[in-house]
């Protein structure tokens, strides 16, 4: 069990005779996943926290592909969430209703009357949902609480404080008993969640807080603690979550409240990048190179234009994530001195680069020769790529395919083709069933 859980060391990102092969057979781009690193996550996360009363949910929006969910239910984990969708994707899966949270920051009673009916448990996050969870029927409940702070990588990756829209804001706890208590609802859980990419002290003290909203509901049997665990994309610039130490305060802390209510309380979390980031990455072809001059004559950049886009992972057009990448050859070859190289995307959008900052701003990276025809690797694709990719300018999906545990590859994923991607016009529709409008 290791503390660091970077995207670089993942063996297929280092692997150059597996990329070519798997280019040669599949083309690109093309999405890899491998099935032993996630494995190996979920593992590690089970093994960091030996509380006796523990179940580890996936946060399945990270990546919701069936192969990936059918190894997640192989591992003992449970299922977290976000849309009705996913939780239907986790019941063809095979997960039970038991096995399935729900947490939706958006809520009609059709949903939620399909959730009572399956007995899913709701994670309520307003007190508008409790009350249409009481109008679908619902007897129980958990309740996301928005601790009054939060934490993460960047803005748009903190679910805490005043400027997130998540939770139930905790100054507002006593009007949510009453919307309970009003229909009968029994709150039987709290969840509190702070963001992705959060450190060990924000952590425990975030923990420590939603310990203490919890003495206030006599009915509890479950404490949430979310997810957030990083995960080290940049080795420079990230720093690891120190896996044990973290599991170990866990532990002591829900010992001693169980022992302090008398009865055992269940821990769960909910860990989604931190068990298929490292397991991903993303393959495409250099397509062009060229460069640019400054206005007085000097350098500007030089651009890699490659076969895929913010389509395929917009994380760095989103956030300004970071993701490793290099380059291999169709084969062995000397190659020129280092450049700087500004990689890009072959959509019709300026913002369409994958090698930026926070703010946009371009960052090139320094690497060996590129040529037409070469290999682009990018590392770290395992949550939040696959899961938020588009058609953008009617572009085709990538296929997807796994590396098994014995090494073999299945296609988990066919590539996408234009039928796909006019599927829903209905002035394509050859359904003489369609609805006629």
């Amino acid at each position: 069990m290791t503390d660091v859980n970077s995207v670089e060391d993942s063996r297929v990102y280092q692997d150059d005779h597996l990329i070519r092969s798997l280019v040669a057979q599949y083309h690109s781009p093309l999405y890899v996943f491998d099935a032993a690193a996630i494995r190996a996550n979920c593992r590690t996360v089970k093994q960091a926290v030996p509380y006796a009363h523990l179940h580890i949910r996936y946060a399945c929006k990270a990546l919701s592909l069936q192969a990936v969910l059918k190894i997640m239910l192989d591992e003992g984990m449970w299922i977290d969430a976000s849309s009705i969708n996913e939780v239907h994707r986790a019941l063809i899966a095979g997960f039970t209703p038991e096995q399935i949270y729900y947490t939706g920051e958006g809520a009609t009673l059709g949903v939620y009357r399909d959730l009572v009916e399956r007995d899913v448990l709701v994670n309520c996050t307003s007190i508008d949902q409790i009350d249409l969870l009481g109008q679908a029927g619902g007897t129980r409940c958990s309740i996301r609480i928005n601790p009054g702070e939060g934490h993460g990588a960047n803005t748009q990756t903190n679910t805490g404080g005043p400027s997130s829209k998540h939770g139930i804001y905790f100054d507002q706890l006593d009007a949510a008993k009453a919307a309970a208590a009003q229909y009968g609802i029994r709150i039987t859980a709290i969840h509190s969640h702070i963001g992705s990419g959060t450190d060990l002290g924000h952590w425990l003290r975030i923990k420590d807080k939603t310990l203490d909203f919890a003495r206030g509901f006599p009915d509890l049997d479950t404490v949430n603690l979310g997810g957030g665990l990083p995960v080290v994309y940049n080795k420079t610039n990230d720093q690891p979550m120190p896996i044990r130490e973290w599991g170990a305060a866990l532990t002591q802390s829900m010992q001693e409240f169980s022992a302090e209510m008398g009865r055992d309380i269940e821990l769960q979390l909910e860990p989604g990048r931190f068990l298929v980031a490292n397991a991903g990455v993303l393959l495409a072809e250099a397509q062009a190179v060229k460069s640019t001059t400054n206005a007085d004559g000097s350098d500007g950049f030089n651009f890699v234009i490659v076969n895929t886009g913010l389509n395929h992972n917009i994380r760095p057009a989103l956030y300004g994530s970071y993701h490793p990448i290099r380059f291999i050859a169709p084969k062995d070859e000397n190659r020129g001195a280092p450049r700087d190289y500004v990689i890009a995307g072959y959509l019709c959008e300026s913002g369409d680069v994958f090698t930026v900052d926070a703010a946009g701003n371009l960052r090139p990276r320094v690497m060996d020769e590129i040529r037409v025809g070469d290999i682009m690797v990018m590392a770290g694709v395992g949550a939040y790529v696959h899961a938020l990719k588009s058609e953008y300018n009617s572009m085709n999906l990538p296929a997807s395919v796994m590396i098994m545990e014995d090494g073999t590859t299945r296609m988990i994923e066919r590539r996408g083709t234009l039928e796909d991607v006019m599927r829903r016009e209905a002035e394509v529709y050859q359904d003489e069933n369609a609805p006629k409008i």
